[in-house]
C-alpha cells in the first residue's frame, strides 16, 4: 500500500463550536473588534482579527474532517480536486482520497510552526470483517510560519489485487502533537465490467 503527499494551501478557515461559555465571548467580542473594524474601512485588522477568532476555535476544537471523499486523480492543491461521481472501482484502480483535517495541533520548533499526523488504515469486507491493517500507513508533517487553517491530505491506497466486491476503508488521523484523534470511513466497491466507474484522466 502507498500514500500520496501532503499538501498546504494557505488561507483561513471560519467554524464556530464553542466549547465553553467564556470561549464563546472572546469569540463575541472579536467578532464585534473585526465589525468595528471592518466599518472603519481597516480591512486587514478586521481579516487578521477574524483569524484570531478562527484559530482559537480550532485550537479549543477536536480534531475533524471538513471533506473526506474519493476522488478521480491526485488534487493539485486545497480544495483543487475532481470528486468521483461515484465509489465503484475497476479491479486494478487504485483509490484516491482528499481529505481535510481541521483541528490538529501546531507547535514551535526551529522558529517555525510545527504539526504531524499519522494516519492508520483498515479495510474491511462486506460484513465488516477486517481484511487487512497497517498502522502508520501515512506520516503527514510539515512547517510553517504561520498556524495554517486550510491544509489537504491527499490518500492513495493501492488495493489492486482485491477481488469484486464490497468493501470499507477505515482510516484513523492521529495529531503527534496532541492526544487528538478521529477517524472516517468511507465505504467502497470493486466491481468489473461496464458498470465500474473509470477514473477521469
Amino acid at each position: 500500500m502507498k500514500h500520496a503527499a501532503f499538501i498546504l494551501a494557505l488561507g483561513v478557515f471560519a467554524g464556530a463550536s464553542f466549547g465553553s461559555t467564556a470561549v464563546a465571548e472572546n469569540l463575541t467580542g472579536l467578532a464585534k473588534q473585526a465589525q468595528s473594524d471592518a466599518k472603519d474601512g481597516k480591512n486587514l485588522e478586521a481579516y487578521d482579527t477574524m483569524r484570531k477568532a478562527a484559530l482559537q476555535v480550532w485550537n479549543d476544537g477536536p480534531l475533524l474532517f471538513r471533506k473526506a471523499l474519493f476522488v478521480t486523480k491526485p488534487p493539485t492543491g486545497f480544495g483543487i480536486y475532481n470528486p468521483r461521481p461515484d465509489s465503484v472501482f475497476k479491479p486494478g484502480e487504485k483509490l484516491i482520497l482528499y481529505v481535510e483535517p481541521v483541528g490538529f495541533t501546531w507547535k514551535p520548533k526551529d522558529a517555525l510552526n510545527h504539526a504531524a499526523l499519522t494516519v492508520d488504515l483498515v479495510l474491511k469486507d462486506e460484513e465488516g470483517t477486517v481484511i487487512g491493517q497497517q498502522d502508520g500507513f501515512a506520516t503527514f508533517t510539515f512547517d510553517s510560519h504561520e498556524e495554517n487553517l486550510e491544509i489537504m491530505a491527499a490518500v492513495t491506497i493501492d488495493f489492486t489485487e482485491a477481488p469484486a466486491g464490497k468493501y470499507e476503508a477505515e482510516l484513523k488521523f492521529a495529531d503527534e502533537n496532541s492526544d487528538k484523534s478521529a477517524t472516517f470511513s468511507l465505504p467502497f466497491e470493486i466491481k468489473a465490467g461496464e458498470e465500474a466507474s473509470a477514473a477521469q484522466p
